[in-house]
């Protein structure tokens, strides 16, 4: 029972007539004498202190309960009203439902970068599994999402597995707009526009079985695999194919841009026969390579014999050249020209196996095809 706080001593007070309503509608917490009741006959004063009077707490919103006159007469009684001064008159009850409590209006919440990101990301999920079970057969892609900032309370509040989309153009890899429909908690549709962005992860290049240091990689080599999450590799079969590794390499592991060299037209220690040409004159020589290098590195060179020691430019297998200067930078002059290497160098580069390009062989998973 509700404490009465209004109350004091009411032996003095004496009204005449009290009578009782057939319904009334309340709009606050509790009942009070005024609401169900015309207090008459009595002095103002007294009329006030009786309407103020607590019955019991006020039923719930959208729902009536009925009050007695056995109730009232109980509930007065304990608060110290002699009945013997009073006549009940009117309904023998009183129907009381509640009215709806006016509330100030509610600020609308303050959207957050927080909440910006998690609602992006919850719909992010739910399009990921949606293009993974509508296209079984879609290649691996990443997807980033824009979310417009009046709709993120509106996707917090609801569940992502309920999320539906149309209108995706997987061939597209620039921002799109596409649709989105979810379900409230009362099970009505809402459809909404998100940008998103969906690209393609291209597959990369792995070692087909294991190879040593040493090995010129061929095409057989290789095989394709999916990259693992954030995991980057070669995608360009140009960029591994004839060139040499600079370590062991296992079966399915990635090849790397660090572990591959060019193929050394020369090599420590071996004998190359170098090139000093002016106008139409040329003279070679046999000497011993101190270093390797690949195709216009410098080497050093030093003779079989004697203390004689020069640097040159490789421009082929076991071939370098004094004072090379690559075709594109020599100039035509007048009865005078000099050329960059000879039908000798080129046949050596066809010795070395070095290979420019995948030579019409395309890698697939699990193997090539010509």
């Amino acid at each position: 029972m509700l404490v009465c706080c209004c109350v004091c001593s009411l032996d003095s007070l004496q009204a005449e007539i009290l009578r009782l309503k057939a319904t009334a509608r309340v709009n606050a917490s509790v009942v009070r004498l005024g609401d169900i009741a015309d207090v008459l006959h009595a002095d103002p004063e007294q009329v006030t202190r009786m309407q103020g009077m607590i019955l019991q707490p006020a039923p719930p919103q959208g729902r009536t309960q009925v009050i007695t006159i056995s109730q009232i007469r109980g509930r007065l009684q304990a608060l110290g009203v002699d009945l013997s001064q009073l006549e009940l008159t009117g309904r023998s009850q009183v129907q009381v439902s509640s009215q709806e409590i006016n509330q100030e209006p509610q600020q609308q919440a303050v959207t957050t970068q927080q909440d910006q990101q998690q609602a992006e990301q919850k719909v992010q999920q739910a399009l990921t599994d949606w293009i993974r079970s509508s296209y079984p057969n879609s290649q691996q892609f990443s997807l980033s999402v824009r979310l417009p900032r009046d709709h993120v309370q509106q996707v917090l509040d609801n569940r992502a597995d309920l999320f539906r989309f149309a209108g995706l153009d997987q061939l597209l890899e620039t921002e799109q707009a596409i649709g989105m429909k979810l379900l409230d908690a009362q099970g009505q549709s809402h459809e909404l526009r998100i940008i998103c962005q969906l690209k393609r992860i291209p597959e990369i290049l792995a070692a087909k079985y294991t190879l040593n240091k040493g090995t010129v990689v061929r095409a057989d080599d290789l095989v394709w695999m999916r990259p693992e999450k954030d995991q980057t590799g070669i995608t360009d079969p140009r960029l591994v194919i004839g060139r040499e590794l600079t370590r062991t390499v296992y079966q399915s592991h990635v090849m790397r841009s660090q572990d591959l060299i060019e193929v050394p037209l020369i090599r420590d220690g071996a004998i190359v026969t170098v090139y000093a040409r002016r106008g139409g004159i040329s003279v070679r020589r046999e000497m011993r390579a101190q270093g390797t290098g690949g195709m216009g590195d410098p080497i050093t060179l030093i003779a079989l014999e004697g203390r004689d020691r020069l640097m040159a430019t490789v421009t082929g297998y076991n071939q370098a050249e004094v004072n090379y200067r690559p075709a594109n930078e020599i100039q035509q002059t007048a009865g005078i020209q000099f050329i960059s290497g000879s039908s000798d160098a080129s046949a050596g580069n066809t010795q070395s196996g070095t290979i420019q390009n995948a030579g019409g062989y395309a890698i697939r998973r699990g193997g090539i095809r010509k």
